[in-house]
């Protein structure tokens, strides 16, 4: 049995713009400069915390600071994701296509868990996922391959039955720390030159062409 694991924002998800929206709003509630929808592209990726650190100017970017804003993005973005995230065109089918295949298909996200499974429950619904995993209090983040590793064991998958599937370097590097078979998009947050440098085994540009690598 194979297992593909898939980040979740840039990959499933399009959360960029509620993203970058929660977190210059936050910002300017604390009299800090925002930044253009674009800069969020290269904000993201390494969870919520280091999203927070990016978007400060340097000189604020202390320990007190960002925990202040953490925690106030946390409770904002929580009330907006609603407003622009959705799956990315061909996702759900490739989803649904894939469990009747008999494929295992599971999240592994650097988003904060708490803030993981509610978007799973509003825009997979019918999706039965294996497994769906956050960022978790206690674990490394990617690109420590703990969260892979993790859902191998739980799941009971050799890593030679495993694909990764992801849109940034960070995903990449988890995959291959994880020596699992990394497989890059190009619909999501980062570019194909900075996936292939990270070590993409496959590239695809549409979710269907998963099915030709899988």
């Amino acid at each position: 049995m194979k297992l593909i694991i898939f980040d979740l924002d840039g990959t499933l998800l399009d959360t960029l713009q509620d993203l970058g929206d929660s977190c210059n709003a936050i910002l300017q509630r604390f009299g800090y400069p925002i930044h253009q929808l674009p800069a969020y592209k290269k904000f993201v990726g390494n969870g919520v915390q280091k999203l927070i650190e990016r978007a400060l100017p340097e000189y604020a970017r202390t320990t007190e600071i960002i925990a202040t804003l953490l925690m106030a993005f946390k409770s904002y973005y929580e009330e907006q994701t609603i407003c622009h995230t959705r799956p990315y065109i061909g996702i759900v089918s490739l989803l649904e296509m894939l469990k009747s295949s008999g494929y295992l298909i599971s999240v592994a996200s650097n988003k904060y868990h708490e803030a993981v499974i509610p978007l799973m429950e509003k825009y997979f619904p019918t999706i039965a996922f294996d497994l769906v995993l956050g960022h978790r209090t206690g674990h490394p983040a990617k690109p420590d391959p703990d969260i892979v590793l993790d859902t191998l064991r739980t799941l009971g998958i050799a890593k030679e039955n495993c694909y990764y599937v992801g849109d940034s370097s960070v995903d990449m590097d988890t995959a291959n720390n994880a020596g699992v078979t990394a497989i890059g998009v190009t619909w999501g947050f980062r570019d194909e030159t900075e996936l292939r440098q990270h070590g993409a085994k496959h590239i695809i540009h549409i979710p269907q062409e998963l099915l030709d690598v899988v």
